[in-house]
Parts: C-alpha cells; sequence; structure tokens
C-alpha cells in the first residue's frame, strides 16, 4: 500500500473507489461495492458537497504545538475562527494547562498574487510563524487558488526547512481534487507519517533496566486513535474499558501534542474507532512498523462494543477477561436502560451521518433503544461498511440513501418516511428541524455517544428531547424549505446517475 515515497497520496476516488450517490436497498449497495459498479454513480444534479481542506486543518490545528498556514484567500481560514474555544478547552480537558486554541495564519492571497504567485508569501508566514510561535510543527494548508496557479509548497518547504526550528509539513489538501472529503484525513495522515515520526537530535539516556521495563509496557500498550469529533469523555470512557483488560493507551492524533508522535512506533496494536478515518495511518503503520491493528467497527452501541473489545482482547489472548468485562457493563447497562426503554417502543428513528457511524448508530438504536430505524442516509459508502451493516441485511423496507449533503433528497425522503426523531451530524440537522421533527444532534467535543456510557448518554438526550417537542413542532409549522411541492411527488433519487446510464 506504502505511498509516503509520493508527496501526495491518492484521492480516495482512486484508492478505495467509494460510492458517493445511492438511493434504494442496503443488499443492492453492498453487492455494488463489492463488483465496483458503484464508485462512478453520479448526480445530474447536486445541490452541495464539502471541502477536504475544512478536514484537514481542523485535525491539524487540533495538535498542541503546532501552527497551521492557509496558503490561499484569507476567507479559506474562516471555520477556524469558530472552533478556536473549541480547541482550547478540548486541550485543557487533556491536560494542556498552556493551551491557547487554534494557531493559524493566512497568505492572503489576493489578485495580483494569482498572477505573480504567491510562494514568496507563504515563505515569509512560515518564517513569521516560526519565530513567534516556535512550534515543533508548522502544517501548510494547500487551497485551490495555489494549487491551480501552480505554487509549490514542498519545493518552499524544502528551501527554508533548515532555517527554522519546525517541521513544515506540506499539506495538499484542495477542495476540488476529490468527490470524498475523507480524503482530508488521508491528507494530515500522510505529513504526520513522513514528517513526525522520525526522531532528531540526541536521544536521551536511560538505563538498562529502564529500557526493558519500556519495552515490556509497550507490549501491553495500544495507540488508541481518536476523532476530532468525538469528547473527551469518550475518550476516558474507552480508555476505561481499556485499562479493565491490562492495557496502557496513548491517544493520538487529535490534540496530542506533533512532539509526542514519535511514540506511536512503540506500542503492540493500533486501535481505530472509525475505518473512514484510519484506515491510511494504520496500513502504514503496519507496513512500516509492524504493528498491527483494529480496524473493523466503531464502538457505538453493545453489539459493536463487544465485537470492537473482543478484537482487542483476542490480539492480547485475554478473551475471558474481557467476556467477564462485557457481561458485567451490559448488565449494569441494562439496569440503566430499563425504565427509558418503554418510553422508546414504537419511535421511528431516521439516521444521518458518515458511513461507520450511520451503521453502527442504527443498529443501536434497535437493538439497545428498542426503536424502529425506518431510513439510514451514510455521507459516502466503501469496503468498511458492510460490517457495521451486518444488521440490517435483507431490510427491503429501509431506504438507504449515500449522498454528501445533497439535503434535497434528504426532505423528500423525510417528508415520505415522517420519523418521530432525527439523529444527525453536522448541516444536514437544520433541514430536519425546518421539517418539524426532532433532532439530536450526535458526534461533537461536547457529546458522548462511545462505548456504554455513551449508549446512556444518547438514551438520556433522546428522552428529553423527545418528551419535548415543541420547539420542532413550532419550526415545522413557520419554517419555509426553498422546495417546490412537485419535488415532493418525486422519486428522492430522481437526479442519481447509476454506471452506465446517460447523463
Amino acid at each position: 500500500m506504502s505511498y509516503l515515497h509520493l508527496k501526495v497520496p491518492p484521492t480516495r476516488d482512486v484508492r478505495l473507489k467509494p460510492c458517493n450517490a445511492f438511493g434504494g436497498k442496503l443488499d443492492d449497495l453492498v453487492e455494488g461495492q463489492k463488483t465496483g459498479c458503484l464508485c462512478t454513480n453520479g448526480r445530474t444534479f447536486a445541490q452541495t458537497t464539502g471541502c477536504q481542506l475544512t478536514l484537514s486543518m481542523g485535525m491539524a490545528a487540533s495538535i498542541p504545538n503546532s501552527v497551521v498556514i492557509y496558503h490561499g484567500p484569507v476567507g479559506c481560514g474562516a471555520a477556524s475562527l469558530a472552533l478556536a474555544g473549541v480547541s482550547k478547552q478540548s486541550q485543557i480537558a487533556r491536560g494542556n494547562d498552556d493551551a491557547i486554541g487554534r494557531v493559524w495564519l493566512s497568505t492572503s492571497l489576493d489578485e495580483v498574487d494569482v498572477v505573480t504567485g504567491g510562494e514568496d508569501k507563504l515563505e515569509a508566514a512560515i518564517l513569521e510563524a516560526d519565530r513567534r510561535f516556535k512550534p515543533h510543527a508548522i502544517f501548510i494548508g494547500n487551497t485551490c487558488v495555489p494549487a491551480i496557479i501552480g505554487d509549490d509548497i514542498d519545493q518552499v518547504a524544502s528551501r527554508i526547512q533548515d532555517r527554522v526550528n519546525a517541521r513544515i509539513i506540506p499539506l495538499h489538501c484542495e477542495g476540488f481534487k476529490t468527490r470524498f472529503v475523507a480524503t482530508a484525513y488521508d491528507i494530515v495522515y500522510h505529513g504526520i507519517l513522513r514528517h513526525l515520526l522520525d526522531e532528531r537530535g540526541p536521544k536521551p539516556k536511560i538505563s538498562k533496566k529502564e529500557k526493558l521495563a519500556y519495552e515490556e509496557r509497550c507490549k501491553r500498550t495500544v495507540n488508541l486513535l481518536n476523532v476530532g469529533s468525538m469528547s473527551h469523555a469518550d475518550e476516558l470512557e474507552l480508555v476505561r474499558l481499556l485499562n479493565a483488560l491490562g492495557l496502557e493507551v496513548n491517544v493520538y492524533p487529535c490534540f496530542t501534542a506533533a512532539e509526542k508522535f514519535v511514540k506511536v512506533k512503540d506500542a503492540a496494536l493500533s486501535v481505530s474507532i472509525c475505518a473512514t478515518h484510519d484506515d491510511y495511518f494504520v496500513e502504514h503503520l503496519k507496513e512500516h512498523y509492524g504493528i498491527p491493528y483494529v480496524l473493523n467497527t466503531i464502538p457505538i452501541g453493545t453489539d459493536n462494543v463487544r465485537l470492537w473489545l473482543l478484537d482487542i482482547a483476542d490480539f492480547f489472548n485475554v478473551r475471558e477477561q474481557a467476556l467477564q468485562l462485557i457481561e458485567d457493563e451490559e448488565a449494569e447497562l441494562r439496569a440503566a436502560l430499563e425504565p427509558l426503554r418503554p418510553f422508546f417502543a414504537g419511535k421511528r428513528a431516521f439516521v444521518s451521518t458518515g458511513e461507520i457511524r450511520a451503521g453502527a448508530q442504527a443498529c443501536m438504536l434497535e437493538n439497545d433503544l428498542g426503536m424502529q430505524v425506518v431510513g439510514i442516509r451514510a455521507h459516502h459508502y466503501d469496503q468498511f461498511g458492510e460490517v457495521v451493516f451486518e444488521s440490517f441485511k435483507g431490510r427491503d423496507e429501509i431506504p438507504i440513501n449515500v449522498a454528501a449533503n445533497q439535503p434535497y433528497e434528504q426532505v423528500n425522503l423525510l417528508r415520505r418516511l415522517k420519523p418521530d426523531l432525527y439523529l444527525g451530524h453536522g448541516s444536514s440537522n437544520v433541514w430536519a428541524a425546518k421539517q418539524g421533527i426532532p433532532v439530536l444532534p450526535i458526534y461533537g467535543p461536547v457529546n458522548n455517544y462511545l462505548g456504554y456510557r455513551g449508549i446512556f448518554e444518547v438514551a438520556v438526550r433522546l428522552e428529553r428531547i423527545l418528551k419535548n417537542p415543541t420547539y420542532y413542532n413550532t419550526l415545522g409549522e413557520t419554517a419555509k424549505l426553498p422546495y417546490k411541492e412537485d419535488w415532493y411527488s418525486q422519486d428522492p433519487f430522481t437526479y442519481i446517475r447509476k454506471t452506465g446510464e446517460a447523463a
């Protein structure tokens, strides 16, 4: 798999051949993915999509002791303004008392730079970032404008690397280069693998006894790979479960200082909570450093928490210990959920989020809370989705929509399905709310949803929202959506163009 000899990793379009345009039955989606028939699906009309720059720079900016430089127009950094406070609080929660939030600069390219080039501005910004902030790493986010005019950010970084103390990490995250914004994660991991894992300078001297003790500890250490849209409480929950199996845990990459990434090579196992986020990283860690990994599922809902824990336990030969832990945790959870389950009986839910989370969250709603899932919407679909959607195979009555944004398809589906509840991640929530559907926003630095405690947290929040839907009722009665009535009478997947069909 190795792509580390390349300056730019391949996009997901090329590497995984996923699908981002589908509407129909899950079984058709799974089989179509296996045969490769869905990767060229498209739309004859598309409303909006995402930009991988935002995801890449959000991930990079979460790393303490680093500076992010947006190489492009100043507006490309606008998303960082809203997240500065959240980033600071997340770092403080993880023990970084010196946290100052996100540190980012912009080269602020203008019309003249589009003609003359922006490399001089980039060089000046790198030197200023190193002088002013003295970071361990400087991430350069290449935006669409310099990519189009041909600025060579790698050559600039190479030319001045010896003039700065920070490690300069070019990130080619131009938004127009991929249909799948999850490529953004590969971009950042590519930079980390190429620039942050090698140790520079003299190694600290340690005794032979200390070295042996460290090596023994590494044999019981796992790299727990987090994501930006999870809370610190979720991290603590997963660490708690892994500690209960006698394992030590190091958490990467979000909110972990740049200088600590050299230790990622010293673990016995890498543990992902989301294949969409981590497959590029764990594959390279295995190939280059011999570190195996768990990538099977995401620990949402008892079924998937069980699978996740047993995969880890089997690697360390502690299956019996894990089974006892699972039995104890599930018994405690069942008792806690018992008063809530009658309230959820008969409630119909629609789930809209990333591929891995969508399947696991839908499974949790049905199996743990007793709700009925009537529709699922995933941002994209690839080879990693089959495991988490396993329990929904053969359920032809549940429509599956694969769409990155495209709210016009969602509002049509929701009008038809009339769910009692919408669980969503990101901007799609507002469209459901304007249709009068109670919304539970899931995934974020203040929301818990992972492990056993995450299940209970989601249940409590669901009960609170469903018991008082007045806000959503009022919004549904007063808000006006920009779609004509005749759109709602059409098939919601009218504009999806399948492979082989004329555009």
